[in-house]
């Protein structure tokens, strides 16, 4: 019987969080416009002949062969053009305006993917831009408005409410796993382990911190302590995000702090914008809440603080009361 009342509790968990998931809420369609902003500044901020400049041997005819032909950038050449580029623009407009978010999703991974395929200097944002838009597609499938940014009185059809539900699971655990990949993988790192790595990281020729900041990240990082902190501080963080991002729905918004901390500091100090532009959004996207819901009294009955079946003392003349649980 314990596990007759184990199931069924789970399984009405289960519902109720579907029934609490909003697939119309502002913060997704914030975390999408993020990324769209920094694929935007991405297009209009860098010269076309460096989007598509020769990097390790590879010619420009190499970014539009084989399956890349589908490419956005690809379009009616078998180079990347630019008539693609101002297609991307249009595109990620239109994400930020909200048009259409259900039928605009399919355009935004097409040039996500195009992004990360044929243009030369991809920053790491393009990959995480592109499993993202993807799993979009289904969380954005119960969103029938015609602008995301407008509220409306309709209701979500329940079926793609739950497909929308599911996406948004499968993309906090792929979010989860970078986090969590990335914090523990320098573990293996000398550098990360000793605590110096953040000292060469500022001082790279390339990406380190330059200006009056990168004066006082060197004279910080110069400090064995000052090091430390940040190196190690790093790691823990980016760990503490992914355990974040797999607990409860209440407790993604520490992630989400997180992630916009991290972030903000990567770009202030390296320069990285549209990667970090991509992270936050896609994290704020993956940062779900789920809002208050009434339950019935056999709902109720059912479900406790743990999830296992208790009885309840109320008046059960009441069809509905504010739920005790939180799942």
């Amino acid at each position: 019987m314990s596990i007759f009342y184990d199931m069924r509790s789970g399984f009405l968990g289960l519902s109720n969080n579907i029934a609490r998931f909003n697939p119309r809420s502002y913060q997704i369609q914030v975390g999408r416009s993020i990324i769209a902003v920094g694929e935007f500044a991405t297009l209009s901020l860098t010269t076309w002949p460096n989007l598509t400049t020769e990097v390790a041997g590879r010619d420009a005819a190499s970014y539009c062969s084989s399956i890349r032909r589908a490419s956005l950038f690809c379009i009616g050449s078998d180079t990347p053009n630019v008539v693609g580029l101002w297609v991307g623009l249009v595109i990620a407009a239109m994400v930020v305006a909200g048009v259409y978010p259900r039928f605009v999703a399919p355009l935004h991974v097409w040039l996500a993917i195009s992004m990360n395929a044929s243009l030369s200097l991809p920053d790491g944002g393009e990959a995480v831009a592109a499993f993202a838009t993807i799993l979009l597609i289904p969380i954005l499938i119960a969103d029938n408005r015609a602008c995301a940014w407008l509220r409306s009185s309709a209701p979500v059809n329940p079926y793609l409410g739950a497909i929308s539900y599911a996406a948004s699971i499968a993309l906090c655990l792929q979010i989860a796993g970078i986090y969590l990949e990335s914090g523990l993988a320098k573990l293996a790192v000398s550098d990360w382990v000793s605590g110096t790595a953040m000292y060469y990281v500022i001082r790279d020729p390339y990406f380190g911190a330059s200006g009056l900041l990168g004066s006082l990240m060197n004279w910080v990082t110069q400090i064995p302590l000052g090091s430390a902190v940040l190196t190690w501080g790093t790691c823990i963080l980016e760990c503490a995000i992914g355990v974040f991002f797999l607990s409860k729905s209440r407790y993604k918004r520490y992630a989400l702090v997180g992630v916009i901390v991290l972030h903000l500091g990567i770009a202030v100090t390296i320069g990285l914008w549209s990667f970090s532009l991509t992270m936050i959004g896609t994290a704020m996207v993956a940062a779900y809440t789920l809002s208050t819901r009434l339950v019935t009294v056999e709902e109720e009955r059912l479900l406790d603080q743990t999830g296992r079946a208790v009885p309840l003392e109320f008046d059960e003349s009441s069809d509905l009361k504010q739920p005790s649980f939180s799942i």
